[in-house]
């Protein structure tokens, strides 16, 4: 009897451990995992979106560019018009519970639609290609009102294939694809209802299959907008923005350039939608409509071999996509010395290698500045603070505690400070990178989809952003945007908590960041 259960047993295991074998670990797909060469650049700008809470009133104040830089491109664009968001939607979260509490939102979403659908109607001839993630169908089949609007205009919406993609969740999506090729676990089935949806209080409840397709936890987090003229230089829009309706009172960063770089994003663009849009469920639109645009879109970009004719040797602004921002962060960190300044802005900051070379970094006299994120505030909802709590403790118990400051941004104003924005200066280096992609295990080592841009030596750009980390640091507007390290309540029992949610998480990789 002992024999047949421990055979039962072995062939449990066997059966249970057999994906983990036979499932091949996936690559990044075509477009993707760029480290373009540094190019030449007509036009740049720091695009800010500052939020502050009036005490006086009890209502934030928005001193927001991103947006409306955005609906001026696209209003001037001419030739074509790439957009692809991660969160474009008009979800208000737990926001929409309190709203005796919080003044109204802004219709982020429908102000960015409505602007691309008056283009199209003005000139039913440009090119347009919208990509998005599937979150905004919450992983099922029902498209949102405005996506179907756009549907209606012959403007194709390509939501991103995740399943290219490599697994974050190992433990989980290597069973889902090596079970999946004898029972279709992803089937869009709207049956058995019963998972609470936690974007939108008022709408229904979640399906089985909508439930585990978001367990594979990865996604095309992706903020890009791009415009192409016709005498000029195709213009890029890249940051930390989401046009959805939730992230009305986050405080973001972009960046807008011109140039051959803006061409270059375009075909990274162009490629993770068509291999995306291979799959008939992915594509909101018709067929030839999309191979239209594709078609156009080729005409009117530069060709992929003229590239190099435009490179620079090592200054001006490079895109960095996906795991190529790991190497690269990682070799400025490391390679910074006494002298060096290194000023962080960021949402999610939780990746090992990273805070490894930062405390490094500080133990060989690099001056470090960080503006974290409590990690309190989302959409409406309350977090205990992992992991921003954790690494900042970790960061601060250093004895090279003078060479690390951090500031936690204000969470009165029930956003989000949703930046992700490095700052290296030296006598050899003056570097600005900023983008999607948080410091996180999943952002920068080949899991989600990530966009982000690099200065090098690019003045107007750069000071742009000290001033601005000057006084968000400072507080020199007058209003709470941050406050020190210690000013947050910390106990003790608290930090273990954190600390052991965090550890689990990193090491899991279960978890939203």
């Amino acid at each position: 009897m002992r024999f047949f259960i421990k055979l039962l047993i072995g062939a449990i295991a066997g059966i249970l451990l057999l994906p983990y074998i036979v499932i091949p670990k996936l690559s990044m797909p075509e477009g993707c995992d760029l480290e373009s060469p540094y190019f030449s650049h007509s036009d740049a700008d720091l695009l800010i979106d500052r939020t502050y809470r009036d005490i006086t009133t009890g209502q934030n104040i928005l001193d927001h560019e991103i947006l409306d830089a955005m609906i001026d491109e696209i209003q001037s664009a001419e030739t074509f018009l790439i957009v692809d968001f991660f969160l474009w939607n008009k979800w208000q979260g737990r926001f929409a519970k309190n709203k005796n509490n919080v003044q109204e939102l802004r219709s982020l979403a429908d102000l960015l639609a409505d602007v691309i659908i008056e283009k199209r109607q003005q000139n039913p001839e440009i090119p347009i290609l919208l990509i998005t993630d599937p979150i905004n169908r919450l992983y099922g089949n029902n498209d949102p009102e405005l996506f179907q609007s756009f549907n209606d205009l012959g403007i194709p919406v390509v939501y991103t294939d995740l399943s290219n993609l490599p697994d974050s969740n190992k433990l989980y999506s290597k069973q889902v694809r090596f079970w999946s090729k004898f029972y279709d676990l992803s089937s869009n089935s709207n049956r058995f209802r019963i998972f609470p949806n936690l974007v939108e209080s008022k709408a229904e409840r979640l399906s089985f299959s909508q439930f585990f397709k978001a367990l594979h936890l990865k996604a095309n987090h992706r903020k890009v907008l791009i415009a192409g003229y016709r005498n000029s230089p195709s213009k890029m829009i890249i940051g930390s923005f989401n046009p959805s309706d939730a992230s009305s009172f986050n405080s973001n960063l972009a960046v807008s350039v011109a140039g051959p770089l803006a061409d270059y994003v375009a075909r990274s663009e162009i490629k993770i939608a068509q291999w995306s849009a291979l799959k008939p469920e992915n594509l909101l639109g018709k067929r030839f409509e999309l191979e239209d645009a594709f078609r156009r879109l080729n005409e009117a970009l530069l060709p992929q071999n003229h590239f190099n004719q435009y490179a620079s040797r090592k200054t001006g602004v490079r895109f960095i996509s996906e795991g190529s921002t790991n190497q690269v962060l990682l070799d400025l960190f490391n390679n910074s010395d006494k002298g060096t300044e290194i000023d962080i802005a960021m949402f999610y900051f939780s990746d090992r290698k990273m805070i490894k070379a930062l405390k490094s970094a500080a133990k060989r006299g690099v001056k470090i500045r960080l503006i974290l994120d409590q990690n309190k505030n989302a959409f409406g909802f309350k977090k205990i603070g992992v992991p921003n709590r954790s690494v900042a403790d970790e960061l601060m118990q250093l004895d090279e505690v003078d060479s690390i400051q951090i500031h936690w941004a204000s969470a009165k104003t029930g956003g989000q400070f949703h930046s992700k924005a490095i700052r290296v200066f030296d006598d050899k280096q003056d570097i600005l990178f900023l983008g999607s992609s948080n410091l996180t295990h999943r952002s920068i080592n080949n899991f989600n989809l990530e966009a982000n841009v690099m200065f090098n030596e690019v003045v107007t750009v750069n000071n742009e952003f000290d001033l601005y980390f000057e006084s968000v640091w400072g507080n020199s507007l007058g209003f709470e945007e941050t406050v020190e390290y210690k000013a947050l309540k910390n106990p003790k029992w608290m930090q273990y908590i954190r600390l052991c949610f965090y550890r689990i998480q990193e090491w899991t990789q279960l978890s939203t960041y």
